[in-house]
Order: structure tokens, then C-alpha cells, then sequence
């Protein structure tokens, strides 16, 4: 995560200072401004990944000066009946259906496989704002390159876990920025005969997603996705995306609920500063760390070299999370973790280390 210059620090401090003036200011999703509109079509630019940053209030993300890393791909989206919804692109097809207030996912197509939910995972509830939070469980099935049988089932939490300024770019510094992070866990089972039930041979997938809204725009400005795959716990590998979607990419939309907002909002703040920005990487982490079991009791011992935003999670082979621990620590040496997993069913299970992005995983025995 960039650091920013002492002018962009000023400007921050003087934009958050007018919008704390201005209660109306606050970023809450809603559905007249923030669900998926049929016909909007959007350029999504792949870049290259980095940390998501801080939670809470008054966070600065820095995103400045990052890199394309891939060609752009287009979205589009639309209506299929009065509450179900469609968004596509060159690489799937992903059905939504509303229900009063609330998002559901209902169906994932890809050239590879598909997925039709019977339990539907809970993508997002209207209205949604700062440390707000939901958890729903979901299980599906579907087909696998055309000759597997395929069920999915595991877990889904939401939280809007910090609200500040994001900036993209020199001329992109965005005030009244809510980022919303969703962390699943999954087991897949997949099979030749659709009745077979082999508990024995799951493969479980932890995937953390950061979405960053900025009022005024519909669709996120900015967006982070970790997922890593394990094959009955053993890691297979992980994979890391971060995609922008700029303001001027969604100026052009057809969208006269947040047109009018960005109007009122405009003799208050000024989305488009031309402050100047860091475009310096930082130097990385280094992180060493060593898990000891002791019957239903963990240690973790480690070392780091820059603050860092550690996230701990115990995941068993069905991949239902277990244990869920994040904190914040400076430099130093010999910090100690302990977690205790009384209850917790005798067997093998992830450990799973999100440090600043940067994923470390482990095997370990619960007696």
C-alpha cells in the first residue's frame, strides 16, 4: 500500500474536514443507486494487484500509479423478469434475482461449468453502510466441463468494513468512498455419478472480494479478489486479481439517480482534484511465522517487518469457517497468536494467513 505525499495528506484532511460538515455526504448503498441497472454496459481495466489497506473510518487507499496488467473487458448488464437480473461479459454469465431489499446470486455460466443455487448466497441488502453486516449459508449443483456432476455448498459474509478516500489517479481522489468486503468459503464435490457422495475427496476454495463504492457512481470504482484453492485441505494455489472501474467510465451511464447526487454534490466536494499523488511502491512485507499445535490449542509465532493487517481463519474440509481472527500490528518480532478450538471436531483443517494480500496457508491436526 502507497503512502501518500504530504499535499495529498492535505488535501484528504481538507475534504474530510468539509464532508463531516455535510451529514448528507455519508456513502449508504441503496437500491435506486447502487443495484445492477439493465442496458449499462461498463469497461473494467485489470490491474496489477495490491493490498487492500485499512478498515474504519476515515481510511485512505491509495491506488495511485497501479499498472495495467491485461486487456480491458466489457460488462454488460440486464432484466430478465421483474426481479431477476443478468450481468455477462466474454467470460461468464452470473444471474441475480431481487427480493424486497436483498440481492441473491442464483446461477454462475462459464465455457467450463455452471452453477444453479438452491440455497442462494446473499450478495447485498439495501440500504448498507459502515460496519453493517450479514452472513448467509448457500449450496448448489451443476456440471463440470460436461461430464462431472457438481455440488457446491459453504458460507458468505458481507461487511462494509471502512469508509474514507480512495485515490485512483492524479485527477481521481474520492471522498465519501465505502468499502464493502466479502469473504467465502466453499467446498466443491465433483463426480462421474451424480449419486456418489465421497466426503473423502473435496476441494475447498477461500475467496476474499473488496469492492470500494464511491458516492455518486452505481457500480464500484475499484475492486480486489484472493482466491485460494485446496484439494481435500493440501493448498493447490492462489490467485489474485484488482480491477478499475474509474468515474469517468461510469459519467456515461444513463443514470439519473446518481447524476443528481454527484450535482448536489459537487458545490461541497470536488471528486476531481488535481492534488498531486505518491506513485511510490512500497518496499513489501516480510513475514515469518511458525504454528504449533497442543490438542485443541493453536500457537502462532511471527515476525514482520511493516504494519500489517493479519486475518486468521480455520477452515474445515467442508469449508465452513471455524475460527475468523483479524488485527493490526506494528513491525516487530515474536508476536504470539493463541486460538483456542475447544469444540472443534477431531481432524484436519486449513490455516489460513492473509498478511497486507499476501496468502500463507497450512495443514494442521485439532485432537
Amino acid at each position: 500500500m502507497k503512502k501518500p505525499t504530504y499535499q495529498t495528506r492535505v488535501l484528504i484532511l481538507t475534504l474530510f474536514l468539509f464532508a463531516s460538515t455535510v451529514a448528507g455526504a455519508q456513502n449508504i448503498l441503496t437500491k435506486e443507486a447502487n443495484l445492477i441497472q439493465s442496458g449499462d454496459s461498463l469497461i473494467k481495466e485489470c490491474v496489477e494487484y495490491v493490498s487492500a489497506g485499512d478498515a474504519g473510518d476515515n481510511a485512505v487507499w491509495d491506488f495511485c500509479g497501479l499498472e495495467e496488467t491485461g486487456s480491458k473487458y466489457q460488462i454488460r448488464y440486464s432484466v430478465l423478469d421483474s426481479t431477476g437480473l443478468v450481468a455477462y461479459d466474454a467470460r461468464q454469465t452470473v444471474k441475480y434475482t431481487l427480493s424486497h431489499d436483498s440481492l441473491f446470486l442464483v446461477e454462475v455460466e462459464t465455457p467450463q461449468q455452471n452453477t444453479k443455487y438452491s440455497q442462494l448466497p446473499l450478495i447485498l441488502s439495501f440500504p448498507f453502510g459502515l460496519n453493517q453486516t450479514f452472513k448467509t449459508c448457500y449450496n448448489g449443483k451443476g456440471r463440470y466441463c460436461g461430464t462431472h456432476y457438481k455440488r457446491n455448498f459453504g458460507t458468505v459474509k458481507t461487511i462494509a468494513d471502512g469508509q474514507g478516500t480512495i485515490i485512483l489517479s492524479e485527477s481521481d481522489t474520492l471522498p465519501n468512498t465505502l468499502r464493502v468486503y466479502t469473504v467465502t468459503t466453499e467446498a466443491i464435490r465433483l463426480n462421474k455419478d451424480s449419486c456418489r457422495n465421497d466426503s473423502d475427496n473435496l476441494k475447498q476454495v477461500i475467496t476474499e472480494h473488496y469492492r470500494w463504492y464511491t458516492r455518486g457512481y452505481r457500480y464500484p470504482v475499484f475492486e480486489t479478489i484472493t482466491s485460494s484453492t485446496y484439494d481435500n485441505l493440501n493448498h493447490v494455489g492462489t490467485q489474485q486479481y484488482a480491477y478499475r472501474c474509474p468515474p469517468d467510465m461510469q459519467t456515461g451511464l444513463t443514470d439519473d439517480v446518481n447524476e443528481q447526487i454527484r450535482k448536489e454534490d459537487k458545490s461541497m466536494i470536488n471528486y476531481r482534484n488535481k492534488g498531486e499523488s505518491s506513485t511510490n511502491q512500497d518496499g513489501g512485507t516480510f513475514f515469518h511465522y511458525d504454528i504449533k499445535t497442543n490438542g485443541n490449542q493453536v500457537t502462532v509465532t511471527y515476525d514482520i517487518t511493516a504494519t500489517s493487517r493479519i486475518h486468521v481463519m480455520i477452515v474445515d474440509i467442508m469449508g465452513r469457517v471455524y475460527r475468523d481472527l483479524q488485527q493490526t500490528n506494528d513491525p516487530g518480532i515474536g508476536y504470539v497468536m493463541d486460538i483456542d478450538c475447544s469444540g472443534l471436531h477431531r481432524g484436519q483443517y486449513i490455516f489460513y494467513i492473509n498478511v497486507n494480500g499476501t496468502i500463507y496457508n497450512a495443514k494442521i491436526p485439532i485432537k
